[in-house]
């Protein structure tokens, strides 16, 4: 894989909430690098603050000659834009969902198959510190054999940016790659990537409130597998309260998550309390973000340009990232998931990458 040889030239495509973040942690990360910005779909020519430069055309960005770029345009435009660059021989991290759609997507895995240059799709919670501590204890056989798990993430969709019309957003629009199963697919990814992929899946969606939007404002999935267990994922737009738990039931006891708060509490036997597990917690919300681009620089700048701020980052297997490959398979189970709701019955899940 080549690596950047030199002062980073790095491309942010989109400047939304989330590219608003990498912009800053691009920056915090790599001081000196020389970092632009694609604006092709709001056309905007405002120089954002940290950035050196701003396009409104692909023809200009590709000028710029960057080595990295980072997209977080709408998920329906993200494969156009990968290609764009990963064409030019650049190492791409692809904002999640990885698209809106399947159509496109093969013909993406087939480039990064086929490419020597890096690629990476923004699931951040495989950087989560409680997710990792858990993957691990579950791993080294502390629960026993795990029979049941239920994922729940909620929040009230026009809190989620107050500062913003949410029915202008991405999220609440179908033509833009929202919903609740698309938006809300970490659940689904971090699931795949502690218990595998399922066998079978069955999915109940569909838009309970009031909110102006053409999307499900909730989904409840159930992945089944060879052995009976199953794992439970419901995804929200309604909660006033946010919500992101996780519960593990195993024959030797039941892991419960509070994943905003960062506690994990294990109840065994005759234990109606619970233990409290220590584990490693971020400092603050961002740094989960932080560690998922340090991972990314740590792998596409040579060491003499860049050295990793996290301790853990040169550990981290690739297994545990999410891939083009893999992230095209969380977008089969999306459209799946969609199809068992519309046809109300059970669908056998193949992985798009064999």
């Amino acid at each position: 894989m080549r690596k950047v040889d030199g002062v980073p030239r790095i491309l942010l495509v989109s400047l939304g909430s989330i590219g608003q973040r990498h912009l800053r942690n691009t920056r915090q990360l790599l001081p000196e690098s020389r970092i632009a910005v694609l604006r092709h779909y709001t056309k905007s020519t405002e120089l954002p603050d940290l950035a050196d430069e701003i396009f409104t055309s692909i023809d200009q960005a590709k000028s710029f000659n960057p080595d990295i770029v980072i997209i977080s345009s709408p998920a329906a435009a993200h494969v156009f834009d990968a290609r764009v660059f990963m064409e030019q021989g650049c190492h791409v991290f692809i904002e999640k969902p990885l698209s809106a759609n399947l159509e496109d997507v093969h013909i993406l895995q087939n480039e990064a198959k086929n490419t020597s240059i890096f690629s990476m799709v923004g699931y951040v919670l495989r950087f989560h510190p409680a997710l990792n501590f858990i993957n691990r204890y579950l791993q080294e056989g502390h629960l026993g054999d795990v029979w049941t798990s239920t994922v729940q993430v909620g929040q009230y969709l026009p809190d989620w940016r107050p500062s913003a019309d949410y029915r202008k957003g991405v999220s609440g629009q179908k033509a833009l790659g929202g919903g609740a199963l698309l938006e809300l697919s970490h659940e689904i990814d971090y699931s795949t990537w502690i218990f595998g992929f399922p066998e079978s899946l069955y999915c109940s969606s569909s838009r309970v409130s009031h909110l102006e939007i053409d999307v499900e404002d909730n989904a409840h999935v159930i992945f089944e597998y060879p052995d009976s267990r199953r794992v439970v994922i419901q995804m929200d737009f309604l909660q006033r309260t946010p919500r992101m738990n996780f519960f593990i039931v195993g024959s030797e006891g039941t892991l419960e998550a509070d994943l905003i708060n960062e506690s994990i509490t294990l109840y065994q036997p005759n234990d109606n309390v619970g233990k409290p597990l220590d584990f490693l917690k971020s400092k603050d919300g961002n740094e989960i973000y932080l560690r998922q681009f340090d991972y990314f620089f740590h792998k596409t700048i040579d060491s003499k340009h860049y050295t990793p701020v996290f301790k853990e980052t040169a550990s981290v297997e690739d297994k545990d990232i999410a891939t083009i490959a893999s992230s095209a398979d969380i977008l089969n189970i999306v459209e799946l998931s969609k199809n068992s709701n519309d046809q109300g019955k059970r669908l056998p899940f193949k992985r798009v990458t064999g």
